[in-house]
């Protein structure tokens, strides 16, 4: 969710560049009142939230999951921080089988020593993962699929929760702009090598892509101009643009994947997490740990005291969400019982997806495009490399030289 201030520069882009023609101008308007009423919506859910304490997600016992907790596993991607640590957490504790995706598998290992330190008993996995790069993916898939076996119940969830918002322009390894990688290929790629695990698993099986209200920011996910290569860039809106094909690849693949499989896609609201990280304090990563010996959340707060203050006051917040809190409507999308294909779900209650979203051909030219890039890349990558003197060149010696962001 946005601030209840909406700067000019994340209103959607139709709206601030409005066309002449009659249809593009209705287009413009329409998107723009959709997301004001989204943010009506989320506003009165936050006062709901405020005054009564509890959600839909309360309401639902154990019994009612949609997936059974002891005859399931979970894969939460994004997992070592945020809302992905708490979802991980909130899994373990209600008894599922977690599988901690990470790329930094040590920092992945803490967090799974703290949630076996918090959910006595749990049964908690972790593996390496890098969303922004195909081979990573491609390395992880087995390793998720022996994780579950060794967990003692099959993959029957997959959480798509790890995403960045990069304030310039930068690219994967694989040579993609960032967002999109991380954000989406990266989430596309592995949910289709792990859809046969999901369908064998039996029984309902449940996918929650993590999209955002900022989905409304954009109306096309920039597959003619991916690295920005004839557009100034624009951090706003290249990350409106992420999540944007976050909410197209959730509502194909509702399309498209086997019986059994449901597709969700959720909003977690506006949460102060790792995201943020390009607002927060200026520090090295490896110059001595954290600046507030707590969480990498509390880094941003430390970094931002007046935001701090305004997340601990009222009325902020009834929107700004702790990540506790913001990983509600994702349990809500994998668990709550019913729900149908491509539902969206924020502040744990169905709610519609932007005028954009709904195209049919933006879905599929989005879900081809993404196969074959990653096709191509993965051809080039089968492919010998040339006879070379010397030493081949390193890979990047640690995520700072390769300009990615930390999980």
């Amino acid at each position: 969710m946005l601030p209840l201030a909406l700067p000019l520069s994340l209103l959607p882009a139709a709206l601030l560049n409005l066309p002449t023609d009659p249809a593009s101008v209705f287009k413009a308007v329409d998107l723009a009142v959709y997301a004001a009423d989204r943010q009506r919506d989320e506003l009165l859910a936050g006062v709901k939230r405020s005054l009564l304490g509890e959600d839909a997600l309360d309401a639902l016992a154990p019994s009612q999951y949609a997936l059974e907790p002891a005859a399931s596993t979970v894969a939460v991607t994004g997992s070592t921080d945020g809302i992905g640590r708490e979802a991980a957490l909130f899994l373990a504790r209600a008894g599922y089988g977690v599988v901690v995706c990470a790329r930094d598998t040590a920092k992945g290992e803490r967090v799974a020593a703290d949630i076996r330190r918090e959910a006595l008993d749990s049964r908690v996995s972790v593996v390496e993962l890098d969303l922004a790069s195909v081979r990573s993916v491609e390395a992880a898939v087995p390793l998720i699929q022996t994780a579950a076996t060794e967990l003692g119940s099959p993959l029957r969830g997959l959480v798509l929760n790890a995403g960045v918002w990069p304030g310039k322009l930068q690219s994967s390894v694989d040579g993609m702009e960032l967002a999109l990688h991380a954000c989406h290929i990266g989430h596309q790629q592995l949910t289709q090598r792990l859809l046969p695990d999901l369908q064998a698993a039996g029984g309902e099986a449940r996918i929650v892509t993590v999209s955002s209200s900022a989905h409304a920011f954009a109306s096309d996910a920039g597959l003619d101009d991916p690295l920005w290569a004839s557009t100034a860039f624009d951090t706003n809106a290249n990350y409106g643009r992420a999540k944007f094909a976050n909410m197209l690849f959730a509502q194909e693949l509702a399309r498209r994947a086997p019986a059994g499989v449901v597709s969700t896609a959720a909003h977690p609201g506006l949460v102060l997490t790792t995201l943020f990280k390009e607002l927060g304090p200026s520090y090295e990563p490896n110059s001595g740990g954290s600046l507030s010996g707590r969480s990498a959340v509390d880094d941003r707060l430390a970094g931002i005291p007046a935001l701090k203050a305004l997340r601990d006051a009222t009325p902020l917040k009834v929107v700004l969400k702790s990540p506790a809190e913001g990983c509600r409507p994702l349990m809500y999308a994998l668990l709550a019982p019913g729900l149908p294909r491509g539902a969206y779900v924020a502040d744990c209650e169905l709610r519609d997806i932007s005028p954009p979203s709904k195209s049919v051909a933006a879905r599929t030219d989005l879900w081809e495009w993404t196969e074959a890039w990653l096709e191509r890349t993965l051809g080039a990558m089968a492919e010998p490399a040339p006879a070379q003197g010397g030493i081949a060149e390193d890979e990047c010696a640690s995520d700072e030289e390769c300009g990615l962001p930390s999980d």
